[in-house]
Formats: structure tokens, sequence, C-alpha cells
């Protein structure tokens, strides 16, 4: 399927059509979140429409705003926000950040000259400002317990010990009478992943090899698919993610050599990269192919590159910003290398740098070749 001009493209109906594609992950954080998740997503919704009805009226660019986009645009912000931004007991009082992700949504719209006329995508410039601005709040650390999912209090947590291994998955997991009704886990899943693969963690014991990572201080791989970890609204759940991308392949919305190619040069980069093996006190042990080693092997580095898709918010870039049509080239082949430069360059991106974050970076940095692959590669008109 070639994708379709981006000047014939009715962003209004483009959108309605969208939008039951994002359902999937709205409902998996209203049900590992609870309210707070429905509140976070109506105020980013309601900032982004206040917003829009006012800067239409700045300038020429302000005409270029619509609505429907933009709420679109707002929808998916609001995915990438942890639920516990609303908590009014964090004491940088952080609520303020949720309206004002989307005011910021409009205003970073209107300065890439309103949608689609450049190669930024509006959603992605405003997630990384945010980052740089306010980081540490922006990192997730409760989820509901299982027994609590859609009516818990998520601000009621009970902390967890990271240092005990945790071998119960989510989903079977069953609270005291007096438990909490929400899980406080101080070292996300990515947290984790990051300071290992980056050399950053240093060992409490002699050392920390890769295996000892995996099956210590890595929660069931099932707690990622499904949902079981603290992560962004609509991003915890690998499942609902998946769901959303087919239900966009299916209904012809995305060009489908985007998600198949990227997922596929991620995993295979993820496999070929260096990444340390051994971790001690005084040394880091680094080996490309972590699979070659023998005291490894091929189900360690699988099991390892599992993690590493899943704790990222890599599927969800992929599936829902690397395929808006104002971003990926035009011609075929050249979409093909843009979703393998996608993949390629989050691999390292989250290897070596900040899991929660890398992703929106590598596709900052495919984007920003785009226009070069449209000049290489030119797309071609049938013949009448």
């Amino acid at each position: 399927m070639d994708p379709v001009p981006e000047e014939r493209i009715d962003w209004t109906k483009y959108c309605a059509l969208l939008v039951p594609a994002a359902m999937a992950l709205v409902i998996s954080g209203l049900l590992l979140y609870g309210w707070p998740a429905l509140a976070c997503i109506l105020i980013v919704l309601a900032s982004t429409w206040g917003t829009v009805i006012v800067w239409r009226r700045v300038g020429w660019r302000g005409r270029q705003l619509r609505l429907g986009p933009c709420l679109w645009m707002g929808l998916l912000l609001s995915l990438m926000l942890p639920a516990s931004l609303l908590s009014m007991k964090h004491p940088d009082a952080s609520w303020p950040i949720v309206p004002a992700a989307g005011v910021l949504l409009v205003i970073v719209s209107w300065f890439l000259s309103g949608l689609g006329s450049g190669r930024v995508h509006a959603v992605l410039a405003t997630y990384l400002a945010l980052v740089i601005l306010f980081h540490p709040m922006l990192i997730p650390h409760n989820v509901l317990r299982f027994d609590h999912v859609l009516a818990g209090n998520l601000f009621n947590a009970q902390t967890i010990d990271t240092t005990l291994p945790r071998t119960t998955p989510w989903i079977f997991q069953r609270s005291q009478p007096d438990d909490a009704p929400a899980i406080d886990d101080p070292l996300p899943v990515g947290e984790q992943l990051g300071a290992y693969t980056s050399g950053r963690q240093r060992p409490d014991r002699a050392g920390v090899s890769l295996e000892m990572l995996l099956r210590d201080q890595m929660p069931p791989l099932e707690d990622l698919i499904i949902g079981g970890q603290p992560g962004p609204i609509g991003i915890s759940s690998a499942i609902a993610v998946i769901m959303g991308g087919l239900l966009l392949l299916y209904r012809g919305l995305v060009d489908y050599r985007i998600p198949v190619l990227a997922v596929i040069a991620a995993y295979v980069a993820l496999l070929v990269l260096p990444i340390p093996v051994v971790i001690t006190d005084t040394s880091i042990q680094w080996h490309w192919l972590a699979f070659r080693p023998q005291h490894l092997g091929w189900p360690v580095a699988v099991t390892f590159v599992n993690y590493e898709m899943l704790a990222s918010p890599l599927l969800f870039v992929i599936f829902f910003l690397a395929t808006s049509p104002q971003l990926h080239p035009s011609s075929a082949l050249a979409t093909a290398i843009y979703a393998i430069l996608v993949g390629a360059l989050c691999a390292p991106a989250q290897l070596y740098g900040p899991v929660d974050v890398a992703p929106y970076i590598a596709l900052l940095l495919a984007c920003m070749i785009t226009p070069t692959l449209d000049r290489l590669f030119p797309h071609r008109k049938a013949a009448a």
C-alpha cells in the first residue's frame, strides 16, 4: 500500500478512523490506573481544545490548526503520561503538568506551522520538551493490584521490596486485607535495564551478570505483556498497543512496512549490539552478540531482547507515531529504509540511554533524514 499524498488527506476523517485503535490503550490504562487515568486523558483533551480555540486567532499559522487532528494528538500525548501526575501528595505538585501538556502541544503545533507542514511530529516534540523540563516527575512508579483494577486507589500504594526476586506474575498476585490497593515500585523495569546496559549499575555483591539481572531483578515477562508494571497510561500493556496497531493495519490506516521492518530491525540490533554480560566493582565485560558466550546462549539473549522491546515505548512509537503520514517518506523504497532506520536507531538509543525516552529520540533523528530519502527516492506516480 503506497501512502496517500499528504495534501489529499482528509485529516478530520482520518483522525476519526484512528480513535478506535487508541481505545485499546485507553481501556488498558483505565484498568491499570483507575480514575486518575481517565482524568488525565480528559484534562489534556480539554486543555488542547481550549488552546486551539484561542490560538486559531494568532497569525496565519493559527488558521492552519484544526480541532480534530489536535484532539487526536492530545489523546496520544495523554496516553504517554503517567496517571500518578495527578497525585496531590506529590511533594513537587506535579498535577499542573497535565493541563500544561495540552497547551504546550497546541503551541508546538503552531510553531510547526500547523499540522503536517514539517517533518517533526508535534506530539513527539511536545513530549521531549516535557521530558527536558520534568523528567523525574514523568517516571511512573504506581500500578493497581490485579484484584483492585479499575476501582482501586492508585495513590494508596505499598512499596515493594526490589531486592527480592519477583517470580509471581501480577495477574496471579492477591493482596492481603491490610495491603494497599496499589503497588509502588521505586525501580521501574526500564530504569533497571538502562542502568545495566549502559554500564552505570554498580553491583551490591561481587558482581552481577546478565543472567542474574533477568532472573533476580526483572519481573515476570507476563507483567510487561499484560500490564502489571508501572508505566504511562497507554503504553504499560504491550498487548493493548499491539491490538491497537493491528487495528490500524487492518483498516489500512498505516503502511504495513513501517511496523514490520522497524520491529525486525530493532530486534536484530538488540541481539547484535554490545552489552555488559558481567559487571563487577572494578570492571565491565562487554560482548557483541550476547548469544555467543556459552554461559548465556540463545535463551538468555532472546529473553533479554524481549524485556528491552516490552519495557520501553518502542512498540507505541513504531505503531502510533512513526506511521504518521507527515513523517515517513512517499515512495515504497524510501519508506522501507525509513522503517529500518527507526528500528536500528531505537536499539542503541535505549541500550545506552534512558529506556523510557530513547525510542522518541530515535524517531526524531530518523525524521530528520526523511527529506533526504524523499529526494533520493522520489515517489513515482502511476502512468495513466
